[in-house]
């Protein structure tokens, strides 16, 4: 009965939300900055779903088999990217009526819509190895129909879209109020833009793999309206993202829906003692049907394990009545680590939960039950040839 209610209470709200389309263009991208003063490009209330477009890196200037990696040196050179700010194109923000600091949001994402092309671009600089010398770019077709590309004639791929980039505006103390060890110029090169290249409580740049349809985002409140930016659109990645880029791509459209959660408090907004894993809910976390994912961020990948770790710990001690000692055994059994973003200023690991292991409570959506299903994999699906090349 109540696993009937909690979508009966999901249909009820979907049915009474309103829904809305937000354009790529120049009026709502922005290039590598989560900026304050950038005016919302639409305004919400808490359960309204958006449907945003989204670009390709560097303002679209990314064409199929053409773009050269002369032509992005240039352009990062142009617009000061890495320093200055990042190279994603950002679509927002969404401004959310009744978010307030301190707030939990949770964003779910409801569906993805592929654009016709991918690329990945090899970067001698900035990837975990320096052995390769020469910057090159690949281009793939993406078939939207069976959700596929070819890598190559005898390599199949089946594709999995997920944004490496949902953000709510950054807190005004980052980075230098938080435990992740960046330098401030490379956070917030100017008072109230924030460079979109590292994640942090906020949210942002995570490019965690499994933040696919079917899954929600629950991330700290920082700023009045929350304020939600999309962008670095993937068609897949792994866990790692080891030269830098994954299959880029930009979306037809990005579906998210904004639920405002008053009862998950994220203490550490205000109270700078519960950044340190004394709160799990002041640092991203991500659900899906089968799992919790708890975030851990800091410039150096020993670190963001044991922030990942005491945040798991707190959110156990939180959600399922653990003692942090009995948390910090479940970990070593069961939880799951990985390295989800190796290669930003900012590491990304993340541990995951397995739901199944638990049955006191099963997740943290608003209703009690898991609303979402993540899209089917045809792993049947056929590659048809593309005209993918590769330049450099």
């Amino acid at each position: 009965m109540i696993y009937f209610f909690g979508f009966f209470f999901v249909f009820l709200s979907s049915l009474f939300a309103e829904t809305y389309h937000v354009p790529a263009n120049s009026n709502t991208v922005t290039l590598g900055l989560f900026d304050l003063n950038k005016q919302p490009v639409v305004k919400v209330k808490s359960g309204d779903i958006v449907s945003l477009e989204t670009w390709n890196s560097c303002l679209q200037i990314m064409q199929f088999n053409k773009t050269t990696p002369a032509d992005v040196a240039a352009f990062y050179k142009q617009h000061g990217i890495q320093n200055r700010r990042g190279m994603h194109s950002l679509t927002g923000p969404v401004y959310v009526e009744g978010a307030e600091p301190g707030d939990v949001l949770e964003i779910r994402v409801i569906d993805i819509k592929l654009n016709d092309f991918g690329y990945n671009f090899l970067s001698t600089t900035a990837g975990i190895l320096t052995e390769f010398t020469k910057p090159r770019i690949m281009y793939f077709k993406l078939n939207r129909e069976n959700n596929t590309t070819q890598f190559n004639k005898d390599v199949c791929l089946h594709l999995k879209p997920f944004p490496g980039i949902i953000a709510v505006a950054p807190p005004l103390d980052w980075p230098t109020g938080w435990p992740v060890k960046m330098k401030a110029k490379m956070g917030q090169p100017a008072k109230g833009e924030f460079n979109s290249v590292p994640p942090g409580p906020f949210g942002g740049n995570l490019d965690q793999p499994e933040l696919q349809a079917g899954s929600i985002l629950f991330v700290p409140v920082f700023q009045k309206g929350a304020l939600v930016w999309t962008g670095d659109s993937h068609a897949l990645q792994n866990n790692g993202e080891i030269d830098v880029t994954a299959l880029e791509t930009s979306y037809e459209s990005i579906t998210l829906q904004f639920i405002v959660r008053k009862d998950l408090r994220a203490e550490g907004v205000l109270d700078k003692s519960k950044r340190k894993g004394g709160d799990a809910f002041s640092w991203p976390i991500i659900e899906d049907s089968k799992q919790w994912m708890i975030v851990g961020l800091n410039v150096d990948l020993y670190e963001a394990m044991k922030l990942a770790a005491q945040n798991a710990i707190n959110f156990l001690v939180r959600t399922q009545g653990f003692s942090p000692q009995d948390g910090y055994q479940f970990l070593s059994m069961v939880g799951d680590f990985e390295i989800a973003e190796a290669v930003n200023t900012i590491k990304n690991v993340t541990v995951h939960l397995p739901k199944d292991a638990f049955t006191k409570m099963k997740t943290l959506c608003q209703e009690g039950v898991f609303p979402l299903k993540p899209p089917e994999i045809d792993q049947g699906a056929v590659c048809v040839p593309q005209e993918g090349t590769i330049v450099e």
